[in-house]
């Protein structure tokens, strides 16, 4: 694409760069606005970075939630919708918790439509702060693919950022995205545990996944 007020063309590869390779892109033929056309192709290349260390997740061990505990103590499944650059695995699910977010959880990896991938009952929990439990077997992603992974809070109190999700939560290969990308993010479903669809002003609900790269 080329946008004429920055005079900037854009080249949107068809799929995902390898990490550690050099490129090389060329432009010929262009024509200004005064019917003037290049005398000759123009040549550069470019290096993509080296394969990020993984595990990897969207969210950092430092990152924390605005709202901790937010006062609504009815059972819900909260989820967010991710994708990675780079096929993969799932080895793991993890949650932010307030000290109120009391009882049994359980993760859930879902495919974009609703298909159950997998589940896993947390132990061990901490009082407070980010709760990792580790799949019984890695689940196999596909790079540029919408997944969902969220969890089961039963006594609610659950952590939340309002309108998180208006931008995209980016850590790449992982990215959370954002509303509208591919329906909302920032998504949640009251009672029995279940694929969550209903979403409100973009909200973070701080659930993650673990991804390790092939």
């Amino acid at each position: 694409s080329y946008n004429t007020t920055t005079n900037t063309a854009t080249f949107t590869p068809t799929a995902a760069l390898a990490n550690s390779t050099t490129y090389t892109a060329t432009i010929s033929g262009a024509t200004n606005t005064a019917g003037q056309t290049m005398t000759a192709p123009y040549t550069w290349t470019f290096t993509t970075t080296a394969a990020p260390a993984c595990p990897c997740t969207v969210f950092s061990a430092a990152s924390n939630p605005a709202t901790v505990n937010v006062n609504d103590p009815s059972g819900v499944e909260l989820g967010m919708k991710f994708r990675s650059d780079i096929a993969g695995n799932i080895t793991g699910i993890r949650f932010y918790k307030g000290s109120q977010n009391t009882g049994t959880h359980t993760g859930y990896l879902w495919s974009g439509t609703g298909s159950l991938l997998a589940s896993v009952t947390f132990t061990g929990e901490t009082a407070t702060g980010w709760q990792q439990a580790t799949l019984a077997n890695p689940v196999a992603i596909a790079a540029n693919t919408t997944y969902l992974v969220s969890y089961y809070a039963p006594n609610g109190f659950y952590s939340a950022n309002s309108g998180y999700f208006s931008s995209a939560a980016d850590n790449a290969p992982l990215h959370g995205l954002a509303s509208g990308t591919d329906g909302p993010n920032g998504v949640y479903n009251y009672g029995n545990a279940a694929f969550p669809t209903n979403s409100y002003n973009n909200t973070n609900y701080w659930v993650d996944a673990v991804f390790t790269a092939p």
